[in-house]
């Protein structure tokens, strides 16, 4: 008789442990979170000594959890943003009929990390959270050739790369996320980061530029440095169980 309730003991809290174990992803649901960013990127340190202007442009991330419960994230995170413009414009005649042109120039730099957030639970409707990443930055500047029409309208002839460079990347992050609605779950994002890069080649516009040119990119000279930056977010982040 105790045999008997002794293996009827062992048996049920085998069966009761093992319920557990199979509610635990209920309790706990695996997250994942797609977010989009506003981003302006401030050059630092020697960057910032030759390129004297911010970064504007935006991005976005991919994140899944590392586990049911657990506060680690990982994923993927990326930006574009663009520095200088130059333009310049011309008109010829095709048939009688006056047609306008215009060749742009522009320096951009496109980042793109792998990301590891450590992010604890609260029950308050604010977030933080720190960030590690890890990955590059690409410096590079492009000409299109457009032709205009009315109304702001316009065709791309053709485009064309001026200077390419790529060279690590790596830095600190911290951020807060405010829930602005529970279903879906979607949450208002800030985050500020610090990426160290290595030396890179780029274009910059001249101290003394000249005053009459016919291409564009006759305004800007190459210059290399290493790349570091802060980089400051904010945008929309859809969070959700899997």
């Amino acid at each position: 008789m105790l045999r008997t309730i002794l293996l009827y003991t062992l048996l049920n809290t085998g069966i009761v442990a093992l319920q557990a174990q199979a509610d635990e992803p209920a309790r706990y649901p695996l997250y994942m979170q797609i977010g989009g960013h506003f981003s302006v990127l401030n050059p630092l340190e020697g960057f910032r000594q030759v390129l004297d202007m911010n970064g504007i442009g935006g991005g976005g991330q991919v994140l899944f959890q590392m586990g049911p419960g657990r506060p680690v994230f990982a994923g993927l995170d990326f930006s574009l943003v663009r520095f200088d413009e130059e333009t310049v414009g011309f008109t010829t005649t095709q048939n009688g009929f006056p047609e306008n042109y215009e060749l742009r120039t522009r320096t951009n730099m496109l980042l793109g990390h792998v990301l590891l957030r450590f992010k604890p639970f609260t029950n308050f409707f604010l977030q933080p959270y720190a960030d590690g990443l890890i990955g590059l930055k690409r410096p590079y500047t492009r000409t299109q050739y457009v032709q205009l029409f009315d109304e702001g309208e316009e065709d791309l002839i053709e485009a064309y790369p001026e200077l390419n460079d790529n060279t690590f990347s790596a830095g600190l992050g911290a951020g807060l996320q405010a829930r602005l609605t529970s279903w879906p779950d979607l949450l208002l994002d800030a985050r500020c980061t610090y990426l160290m890069g290595g030396s890179a080649r780029y274009l910059v516009r001249m101290d003394d530029p000249p005053a009459v040119i016919d291409d564009p990119i006759e305004v800007f000279e190459e210059r290399i440095t290493a790349t570091t930056t802060l980089q400051i977010q904010i945008g929309l982040t859809l969070q959700f169980g899997l």
